[in-house]
């Protein structure tokens, strides 16, 4: 926050590798610990004024990293850091994750700019990078869930079980299956 503040991209690139993989690619696990009180919801619902100078500062910073060659106007800036903020509830957005998209975006990796960028062009994009996210936090809670459902033996069957007590175990199931068939 301090960073964007102050408007230093040094101490902003620094602060952002936090949230990325040696490799450079997002850390989703990472973004996801934020509190929640550092989220934008709850950072606008405290100080909506200096959580819009901070995206506006974020996304302008952006924006002039870009060469386009019909960039958005302060008018149309503003209105998109309204939308990212307003928009920002629906999946608990922090500033880091603004801050990464926007990275990504300067550097290619939702496609070639080549004119210009608006904001419906900007939203569909932020919502490649939110359906990103949203896949990350799934497959992080399929892990989990997986991780924490015992196998059949280990739910059944004793640790304690020999092979023979197993065995019998499983012959005496069997035999109780089919006479109850019966």
């Amino acid at each position: 926050m301090v960073a964007l503040e102050t408007n230093n991209k040094i101490e902003m690139n620094i602060a952002l590798r936090e949230y990325k993989t040696p490799q450079g690619q997002i850390n989703f696990p990472a973004i996801f610990s934020i509190n929640r009180e550092s989220r934008l919801p709850a950072m606008a619902k405290i100080d909506l004024k200096r959580t819009f100078a901070v995206v506006l500062v974020a996304v302008t910073n952006a924006m002039e990293s870009m060469n386009l060659i019909r960039p958005m106007n302060a008018t149309q800036i503003m209105d998109l850091v309204d939308a990212i903020i307003e928009t920002s509830e629906e999946d608990q957005l922090s500033i880091e994750d603004v801050m990464l998209f926007l990275q990504q975006l300067v550097r290619g990796q939702y496609g070639k700019l080549y004119e210009s960028l608006d904001i419906p062009k900007f939203m569909d994009m932020f919502e490649q990078y939110r359906e990103e996210r949203w896949q990350a936090i799934r497959n992080i809670r399929d892990e989990q869930a997986s991780s924490h459902r015992p196998s059949y033996h280990e739910e059944r069957v004793s640790e304690t079980f020999t092979k023979e007590d197993r065995s019998k175990h499983e012959a005496a199931r069997i035999d109780y299956l089919l006479k109850s068939k019966k």
